[in-house]
């Protein structure tokens, strides 16, 4: 009896000892899963909770400003600049028509043989400017003076037109090559280019080739040495070497240049280039406060200009806010000849091409 308890007894401790290992076991798994399952939950919470935080932070923040001049005051402007090679005190010129009051029907006959050594003059430098609020950039479209135009005496070149048929007649014909309207326009003879930035400034630009001068003509390398050749008493310095710099008193000779190594292209980037430069003095003007009443010293420079102290006044802080970054350059699309049907160079336009090139800007 005594013996039969004991066997019970010894059984029935080992069978507590194991249900209690098992029993730990099966505890410490449970623990396992449960532990896991609730991290888990809250590893998906704090995501949720996270991604909720951070959208309402989006939600908050400002949006990224990318059209810094839609908010400013003053309508968009297109202002159309032009500098002549008028020179009465270097050349004679053949009579022109009186470009304040003239119209396309007031054309001059052809002079007679008596006038066949003087000269012409006309547009050798011009450029749009556009400050497109809705686009948040400011356009700049040179156009050559060789560009090929229609008038009512058959086709002639962009140069010709303001002389020989006036400003009117001229700014029509810039219109219509550019499908871009014409706000304000300023015109300058080439003269006072020097006086111009005696008061106005340095002017930024680039000079893609070498400018040599004898005083009278601004010419290439190549070309100084071959007038030298030709006539040995013609002196020609350089006045200007190849750069990115401020242009002062050698703006004119860099703005009445033409050899130009790569043609047309190199005549653009300057006439884009100096239209910039004048936009970058013009901002600086505005920000020293001054815009509107230093207009009335600069004003006689110009030919003709109806730019007033209104319009800069109400478009100040557009002016202001030019930058390099927000400068666009497009060029008129066409063809270059360099011998047309009268045996001189012209550039030819393709209409449709540069309705496309310009489009975003009208």
């Amino acid at each position: 009896m005594v013996k039969a308890l004991r066997k019970f007894g010894i059984a029935f401790a080992v069978s507590t000892v194991i249900l209690g290992i098992a029993a730990l076991i099966i505890m410490s798994l449970i623990d396992d899963v449960l532990t896991g399952s609730f991290n888990k939950d809250d590893d998906e919470l704090s995501h949720i909770l996270n991604d909720d935080t951070e959208e309402e932070e989006k939600k908050n923040e400002a949006p990224a400003d990318e059209n810094p001049l839609s908010t400013l005051d003053g309508d968009s402007f297109t202002v159309l600049a032009v500098m002549t090679d008028y020179r009465p005190d270097v050349y004679e010129y053949i009579p022109k028509i009186d470009t304040e009051s003239s119209s396309a029907d007031d054309k001059n006959e052809e002079p007679g043989l008596f006038l066949k050594d003087l000269k012409e003059w006309g547009a050798a430098k011009i450029c749009l400017v556009k400050c497109s609020k809705e686009t948040g950039s400011y356009v700049f479209v040179p156009i050559s003076p060789l560009t090929k135009v229609s008038t009512p005496a058959g086709p002639s070149r962009i140069y010709n037109v303001l002389s020989d048929y006036g400003t009117e007649y001229f700014k029509t014909k810039i219109e219509v090559l550019t499908g871009l309207k014409i706000d304000r326009y300023a015109i300058m003879d080439c003269t006072e280019i020097t006086n111009f930035v005696a008061t106005f400034g340095a002017v930024w630009c680039p000079v893609p080739c070498e400018v040599f001068s004898n005083g009278v003509e601004y010419v290439s390398a190549t070309a100084a040495t071959a007038a030298k050749v030709k006539n040995p008493s013609d002196v020609y310095t350089r006045l200007l070497e190849v750069c990115e710099d401020y242009i002062g008193p050698s703006s004119m000779g860099l703005l009445l240049f033409k050899d130009y190594t790569n043609g047309i292209d190199d005549e653009l980037t300057v006439s884009a280039g100096y239209a910039k430069g004048c936009m970058a003095n013009f901002k600086k003007l505005t920000e020293e406060g001054v815009l509107s009443s230093y207009w009335s010293s600069l004003k006689p420079y110009f030919k003709e200009t109806d730019i007033d102290e209104s319009f800069l006044s109400s478009h100040n802080a557009l002016i202001g806010a030019y930058s390099d970054e927000l400068a666009k350059t497009v060029t008129i699309q066409g063809i270059f000849k360099s011998i047309d049907d009268d045996g001189a160079p012209v550039f030819e336009v393709d209409g449709s091409r540069t309705v496309d090139a310009l489009k975003d800007y009208r």
